[in-house]
């Protein structure tokens, strides 16, 4: 059976860029991981007869209709009145839900005032999720054999609400059926490379396939519900484009770069200079980093490149800090300084300002030096300031990746 589901994210702020929606992006990988067939993605301001509207029509079309947000004590919230509405209930004061606010404000040392009261008026004959974490509890209905699933629109409330209680609700309605999924992270090739091998390979007839770019890296991401044909055409994919391959699932290109220098025991060290210690950062976000990164120089300006990290002045007046013969010297000297296996340096244009016609915004050279191996390379990116850092690291760590596989 098909179980189809419509995730709802409620709250006018969201329409006026106040916050933005993650909750919704997380309902719906959690739900296809469950196989759980997602039809709509929809924020909805807090206007009453919009949200009865729209409950009405969902609850008709899908089996689960799951909102975010709108379940607090103020007058912009909204939502239970209007699935009760919705469903043809009135709301009722819940005195279990208004025990758990009760208690919940206590222990913080929070007056309880009349419109926590009223955050207790749930549908009639609703089914209470907890919450952990917050006030608010979640709430389920059924409305003709359909099931709206209300909860908090804090990530940090909905989400163990979410995984702690409504997976099991879910299950326990619903026969549903084994889905497969995986993620494929290439990066150093456009995304028509990927599209052209995928067509060339074939898709299976019950297998998904969405090609997800972010950055400097390129994300296949497969859902099915035959694992072994899923798994063949993953290999297959993996095959033909091996020299941009980085790894499956979540593991990231930094997680990749650490686990592989840990397996050949080498260590490393950087020389930042456009990247601001984004490579640092990257590299450090990784549990266990500590065993094969030593430390870096984040160099923005010539005088510290010069004084700190030594680059010859001759070199810095002659070619310029942004130059394949700085990032040389930059990672020369960054490999002395930290006496590491590995040393790689970038230094760039990141922008908006400072390009020229020479030397325009996006020009990035970097360099990695693995013991006498020395390779600089020229790069030109595009994007705003943060896609041209964030390509210039991806781009440098997926050669030392491919560089790595080679030893």
């Amino acid at each position: 059976m098909e179980v189809s589901a419509a995730i709802l994210a409620i709250g006018s702020e969201i329409f006026i860029g106040s916050i933005v929606d993650t909750n919704s992006a997380y309902l719906a990988k959690k739900l296809s991981e469950m196989g759980v067939d997602v039809k709509v993605v929809r924020p909805l301001p807090d206007d009453f007869e919009l949200l009865v509207d729209v409950f009405k029509e969902y609850l008709g079309k899908y089996n689960l209709v799951l909102t975010t947000g709108g379940l607090g004590p103020t007058f912009d919230d909204m939502t239970a009145e209007a699935v009760a509405n919705a469903v043809g209930r009135s709301t009722v004061f819940n005195e279990l839900a208004y025990s758990h606010i009760e208690s919940s404000l206590l222990k913080r040392g929070v007056v309880l005032k009349e419109s926590h009261r009223r955050q207790a008026f749930l549908p009639d004959g609703c089914i209470l999720l907890p919450n952990d974490n917050g006030t608010a509890m979640g709430f389920v209905c059924e409305y003709n054999g359909s099931f709206s699933i209300s909860m908090p629109g804090i990530p940090y409330e909905m989400k163990p609400m979410f995984e702690n209680y409504a997976v099991g609700f879910i299950k326990s309605k619903f026969n549903l059926l084994d889905i497969f999924m995986e993620d494929i992270r290439f990066a150093g090739l456009p995304e028509s490379d990927v599209d052209e091998i995928i067509r060339e390979i074939g898709i299976p007839e019950d297998v998904e396939c969405i090609i997800n770019v972010s950055k400097g890296e390129i994300i296949v991401r497969l859902r099915g519900t035959q694992k072994d044909r899923l798994e063949t055409f993953s290999n297959r994919l993996v095959e033909k484009l091996k020299n941009s391959y980085i790894g499956k699932g979540e593991e990231s290109i930094e997680a990749v770069l650490v686990r592989m220098l840990k397996e050949k025991g080498l260590t490393i060290s950087f020389a930042e200079s456009c990247t601001g210690g984004l490579l640092s950062k990257k590299i450090t976000d990784v549990s266990g980093s500590s065993k094969v990164f030593i430390g870096s120089v984040v160099s923005y300006s010539n005088k510290v490149k010069e004084e700190l990290l030594g680059v010859d002045r001759n070199i810095l007046e002659k070619f310029g800090a942004v130059s394949a013969e700085t990032a040389k010297e930059m990672a020369v000297k960054c490999k002395e300084i930290f006496k590491t296996d590995i040393s790689a340096s970038v230094t760039g244009i990141a922008g908006p300002g400072g390009g020229s016609k020479d030397k325009p915004v996006g020009l990035v050279y970097t360099c990695i030096i693995i013991g006498d191996k020395i390779m600089v390379k020229e790069n030109k990116f595009v994007g705003d300031r943060d896609a041209i850092r964030e390509r210039s690291y991806k781009t440098l760590f997926d050669n030392m990746l491919k560089e790595l596989r080679s030893l």
